[in-house]
């Protein structure tokens, strides 16, 4: 991922070449945050939360980043209004490990040319999609571990239990709305 970073695509003329970097760094980016994801499930426990005082908007637009060149091969165009003035006390790492799973959803079971609206208030921020939707009977069951709807789509099902123990662990609200072939909305509140 280091190296993926260090290359500047801007200046690279050959369109092939910059698609097959691209993909590397999607690859590399996903291979990552499954072995975020299995560690942060085998550690739970054990890991110590270091709390403090954190800027959401600076976290949620690091993410945003992140995931921008996934984004851009499904061509989903990311808008977001942003809050200055919101700061949680929480751990970084893991408001950052909620924040990547949700997008990464957003992402995952969005449309080609689909859009993504991230917004951040004073007590919430909400993600919505213009992807596939989710059946009501499937929301409810949506937090369990290795639940999965969709098989097309890659993943384990352990994403959103991931963003579950995190909401439990800082008595964070999470409310998910959807609706088939229109897209889904998470809110995050506190």
């Amino acid at each position: 991922m280091a190296n993926i970073e260090m290359i500047d695509t801007s200046k690279i003329d050959d369109e092939k070449l910059v698609k097959k970097i691209n993909r590397i760094d999607i690859g590399a980016k996903t291979i990552s945050n499954i072995y975020d994801d299995l560690t942060y499930l085998i550690l739970n426990n054990k890991i110590i939360a270091h709390n403090h005082e954190v800027q959401l908007k600076t976290i949620i637009e690091q993410r945003i980043e992140y995931f921008s060149t996934l984004a851009t091969v499904k061509k989903i165009i990311i808008t977001s209004d942003l809050d200055e003035k919101v700061v949680l006390n929480i751990d970084e790492k893991k408001i950052s490990k909620l924040i990547d799973n949700l997008i990464s959803n957003a992402i995952k079971y969005n449309k080609i040319d689909g859009t993504i609206q991230i917004t951040l208030k004073n007590n919430f921020f909400t993600i919505e999609d213009s992807g596939k939707g989710i059946s009501e009977k499937n929301i409810a069951l949506m937090f369990d571990r290795y639940a999965r709807f969709d098989k097309s789509v890659g993943g384990f099902g352990i994403g959103l239990n991931i963003v579950k123990l995190i909401c439990r662990e800082y008595n964070l609200d999470i409310n998910i709305t959807s609706e088939l072939q229109k897209g889904t909305r998470v809110k995050v509140s506190w």
